[in-house]
Order: C-alpha cells, then structure tokens, then sequence
C-alpha cells in the first residue's frame, strides 16, 4: 500500500531539460496516500511534479493547482517551460509549468487521448505544442472506463425508480464497434491559448506528420538484465542522447531508485519506498524442470523468510498461460517491490511457498494441441520439482492465478487431482458465454472484439457456432463435475470478464455439492484497485490457505 506506482502507459514519467542538468519528473501517490482510485491507467492521477537539479542532486516540488495531478513532463526546447497532462480525475487536459515560477496554466479545456508509452506531447517550437485531442472532446476513454458503467448505472437505477423517465438502453446491429485510438491532432500556441485543430486523415504539415508517427518505448516494459551497469531489474526511462547519459528505475528489495548512468558511472538521483529496507525479503530461486513433454523449462520458488534448510511448507502454485520466468519482462509480482494488487511476497510472509513455473504453450499450440490440454503439462512436472529439491510439502499444494490465469486454475483443478485447493481471480469458466458480450462498461457502445480475444488467448480460431465441441472443451463450467478440491472464487462486478463467469462456476459447484466460495467485489474492474478491497482479498486468501493447510504452517498446527 505504500509502494508509489510510477505508470508506463500514460506517456513516459521523467524527461531531461535540454542541456540535460535538469530533470522534471511526475511522483505518483501510493494507494495509502492517494484521495481517489480506479485510475490505474494513470497512476491514480495524482502525481506530484518535481524539479531535480542533476548537479546538487537538490529538487523541488512544483504546487500545480489544488485537486489536479500531473503526467508525462516535457520540457520546451528553450528550457523554460515543461508541458504536462493534468488531471482531476474526470478530465485530462494540456497545461504548462513555468519552470521558475512554477506556475499553471491549462492551455484549452479539451480531452487528451491517453498515449500509451508515447509522449502526450511534441514542441515544434518553443511556444508551439502538438499533442492528441479525443474527438468531440469526449472523455479520454481508458481515464475512468473502470467505473464509467456503475456511474452510469447508478443514474440510470434513479430514474427507474423515479418512474417518471425511460431508461431503455438501445443497441443495433447497425451501430459502429467502439473506436480505439482515433483522436484529433491540435497544435497549441502557449502563450495565447490558440488551438487549431487537423484531421489525423486529412493532410498534415511534415512536423505533424512526425508527430503522428512517433514512437514510444516497448510494453511490457524489459528490465536490463544481468551484466548491465545498473541492477538487472532496472527498467529504462529517459536517455539523453547528446550528453550520453541514462536514466533508470530500479526497484529493487529495499527501496525504489531512480538511477542516472552517466561517463560510465552509476548514481542514485532520487529514492523513495525506504521503508521496504526493514522487511525481511523472501529468498528466491530459479529451478530447472522438464515438461511431460521433454521440453526444458524454469520456475521460480518464492520461500518464506523465515525458511531453513530442510524445511518443506505449503505451496500455492501462481499460473498464467505462456508465462516465461527466464525472460527480461518486468516479471513485477515476482519482486518484493511490487505496488497494487499482485505480490506474491504477501504469501511467502504467511508460510506459504509460491511457485511460479515457465508455461509455454505455443508450440504445443501449433502442434495441434488444444489450450486446455497445454497446462498440466508444465505445472505438474514444476510441482515434482519443487518436491524433489525438498522446499515444498506434496500434500499442501494448492493452485492460483488471475485472469487467464483463474481460467488455468479451473481447468487445472478439472485436470488432476494434485492441488488441495483452488483460487480464481476474474476467472472465464464458460467461454460459449464469454463470446457473447457486446458491451463496452456502460451498455451504450457496442464492443466487437471477444471473438479476437477468443483467438488470442484461447487459441479458438472461430465463434462458438462454428466448433462448439471445442469451446466446451476449453470451458472448466463443462468439466466442473471433475473437480474435487474446495475452490475460491474472486471477482469485481464491474469486470469486463463478466462476474457472471464465476457465478456459473460456483452455482454449479454448489449444485453438485462441492466446497465452493464466491467474493463478489462491488464496483470493482478486471484488477481490484480499492486499497480496502485489496486488503479484503488476501486476507481470504490467506484465510482460506490457512484453513486448508494449518497442519503445515509452522505455529498454526
């Protein structure tokens, strides 16, 4: 909870001043700091701007406007202005920070369209900005898209029981899918607030054109990995190509770091998250094992602090399809230092070994293999492993994960008897379901594009009319009489995994007698972003691990 987020997909955070002494850098709040949520797309909106002299190493904070938070710096090219996105929460809109005075000013009270990993902004010159307005000043669609339908919602409701006003909410076939990525381009004169605006399709003068066509860095953002000069975990977040020099973030066991590599030399230019210096980490290590398969693959085994040589413990098993634990993506649950919903150290500290394994489902995949058939394959032989190197009780496993992640889960449990228990977090259970919703959160845009994401991450390369039989296969609903361990189920209702996923799996659990339980997170999204609710759910999920397994956790026998 007190972990600060630093967002990778709200343009990049850090930027240096043109002769490259300065850096202007936006500090997000941490959730138990925050004063508003379910803005995880932006870091929850709040970021702080800071001004760091290179040379001192001194920095100052720059007071923008009470209630609004800042994202995305970029400085003017004559280093007297920084552009930024600003934020209430409700809007994002272009603004300027005079670099001396620290003054605010708000350019035109038009929707910035989120970037990604590009910068929100270009400066053509040194009082001209082009940045990407959202078309008819619509809301930035992904700012609060993660509540927009319970507002909605909640608005809707009151006029139903008002009784004095019609709530019908009409979709037709006719009506176009909502529109991803489609904004206009503006170009801003600072200093008057002028705003002249050029349709992305249209013609563009070169400078534009540029602007349109700019890159940003790669997501998931890759750490350095081993034999760089900064920690392997560190991630890329600002170069100064002309003067040589770098800038990382390092998150790592005992603090989180900003770090500059300049003439071939390392220093910590900023620091923040020192009070994960007096936490106890967890030992890690990387464990090699082969699938049923043949194929080598590695875990990675999260121990509890307090582990001895010869000591075996519970374990839960964290699964996701294709995850590789060898790669150089910020494998974020894997740290201590990991802010938000997942960090797998929350078990570790309860006594609870997480064993993370390489899942790799492509080439099976091609072979013909349908994805559900994929999984046991890598989890058992990792579990065997586990056991066999003398860190994990056989008798005490148990098996988790989010997302796709749950769906493995269920299917896994469906699978083999291995597992004491199951946790699925925004599980799909029934995918005949799951291709059918056309909502976009608020029920008033159409969304088309479950039938991708049925392809992507199930491998069904066809609606379900088409091959039915394979989309029972893959659906854990049409295998539930199989599953004979206690399973727990988590899930926000406002998730665009609908809850109704795992509200068929448990009422069919609960038809056919099994041990089952359902959370249901009110107003919650795909990944619960509530502190409180943060908090609920490991503390059930330690509950529930506790009561499935005390005869193995040292003192709770």
């Amino acid at each position: 909870m007190r972990l600060r987020p630093f967002p990778y997909i709200c343009g990049p955070q850090f930027d240096f001043d043109p002769p490259g002494e300065r850096l202007a850098f936006c500090l997000p709040k941490s959730l138990q700091e925050a004063s508003r949520f379910f803005l995880d797309a932006i870091g929850g909106g709040e970021g702080e701007l800071v001004i760091l002299d290179l040379a001192s190493g001194s920095h100052r904070t720059i007071p923008v406007p009470a209630g609004l938070g800042t994202l995305s710096p970029l400085w003017s090219p004559d280093g007297s202005m920084i552009a930024v996105a600003v934020t209430d929460g409700s809007f994002i809109h272009p603004a300027i920070v005079h670099a001396e005075t620290g003054e605010t000013t708000i350019l035109v009270e038009r929707n910035l369209d989120l970037p990604g990993t590009r910068h929100f902004f270009q400066w053509l010159d040194d009082r001209t900005l082009a940045c990407d307005l959202t078309l008819g000043n619509r809301p930035t669609l992904w700012l609060d898209v993660e509540k927009r339908g319970a507002v909605a919602s909640i608005a809707a409701w009151r006029k139903a029981w008002g009784g004095r006003e019609t709530t019908a909410s009409r979709l037709t076939s006719a009506q176009p899918a909502v529109q991803w990525g489609v904004s206009d381009i503006a170009t801003i004169d600072v200093h008057t607030g002028a705003c002249r605006i050029f349709a992305r399709d249209g013609e563009l003068p070169e400078a534009l054109r540029r602007f349109a066509d700019r890159e940003g860095a790669a997501f998931p953002p890759r750490c350095v990995g081993e034999g760089a000069p900064v920690p392997a975990e560190s991630v890329e977040l600002a170069i100064d190509r002309q003067r040589w020099q770098t800038l990382y973030l390092a998150r790592s066991d005992d603090a989180t770091r900003v770090l500059r590599l300049a003439n071939g030399a390392v220093t910590t230019v900023f620091e923040t998250d020192a009070h994960l210096a007096h936490v106890l980490p967890s030992p890690m290590q990387l464990l090699p094992f082969s699938t049923r398969e043949g194929r080598p693959e590695t875990l990675r085994l999260i121990l509890p602090p307090s582990h001895r040589p010869g000591d075996r413990h519970p374990a839960v098993v964290w699964v996701y399809p294709g995850m590789s634990v060898t790669d150089e993506l910020m494998h974020r649950q894997n740290r201590l230092n990991q802010p938000g919903m997942f960090n797998l150290h929350l078990l570790a500290a309860r006594g609870v070994a997480v064993i993370v394994p390489g899942m790799a489902t492509d080439t099976l995949q091609a072979q013909g293999r349908e994805l559900a058939d994929c999984l046991a394959g890598s989890v058992v032989p990792a579990v065997d492993a586990a056991v066999r190197a003398g860190f994990v009780d056989r008798d005490h496993v148990h098996v988790a994960g989010h997302s796709l992640g749950g769906w493995a889960t269920l299917v896994l449990l469906a699978k083999t008897d291995l597992f004491r228990s199951g946790i699925a977090m925004a599980a799909t259970s029934n995918l005949l379901s799951f291709s059918d919703d056309v909502r976009m959160r608020d029920g008033a845009v159409c969304q088309d594009d479950h039938q991708a994401m049925m392809q992507d991450n199930y491998g069904l390369q066809g609606p379900p009319w088409e091959m039915p039989d394979r989309y029972v296969r893959n659906s854990p609903l049409f295998s539930v009489e199989a599953i004979s361990a206690p399973v727990l189920l988590l899930h926000g209702d406002q998730d665009y995994v609908e809850i109704a996923q795992s509200e068929q799996m448990f009422s069919a659990l609960r038809a056919l007698g099994k041990k089952a339980e359902l959370v249901r997170y009110w107003g919650e999204p795909h990944v619960l972003e509530s502190p409180a609710n943060i908090m609920d759910a490991w503390g059930r999920i330690t509950a529930w691990l506790e009561a499935s397994s005390a005869a193995a956790l040292p003192g709770r026998s």
